[in-house]
């Protein structure tokens, strides 16, 4: 009977195990239309967006970077903006990044933070 104990008890554990395991959470599919962009900056969510789907994905950084663009730096990134690149390419034509479309809360957080003339912090 011990023994049968201790089996019922190791398949509940793996059963938690794997149903853990299975956790899919992306807050945009959860609560569409909720994104709660409020005052982004560069430092605070804007250059994460940024490292994340144009520099380190290696496109936009290192020795030969794509379009001979650099975006590692606020300076650089700041440039973009100014110029209208950023916006047109990734807000308005979303061809950028080249594996698609940004998700909405991060194209939003963009168009923010762009309205807001780019604030570093």
């Amino acid at each position: 009977m011990e023994r049968h104990s201790k089996m019922r008890i190791l398949a509940a554990v793996s059963a938690l195990l794997i149903l853990q395991s299975c956790y899919y959470d992306k807050e945009e599919e959860l609560y569409p239309g909720n994104c709660n962009v409020l005052n982004p900056s560069y430092s605070n969510g804007i250059k994460i967006i940024i490292d994340n789907n144009c520099a380190t994905s290696g496109c936009h950084s290192g020795i030969a970077p794509g379009a001979g663009l650099l975006l590692t730096t606020y300076p650089q990134v700041k440039a973009i903006v100014l110029n209208g690149k950023l916006e047109a390419r990734v807000i308005v034509q979303k061809s950028m990044p080249p594996s698609g479309p940004l998700p909405k809360c991060d194209l939003e957080a963009l168009q923010v933070w762009i309205a807001a003339g780019a604030p570093e912090n």
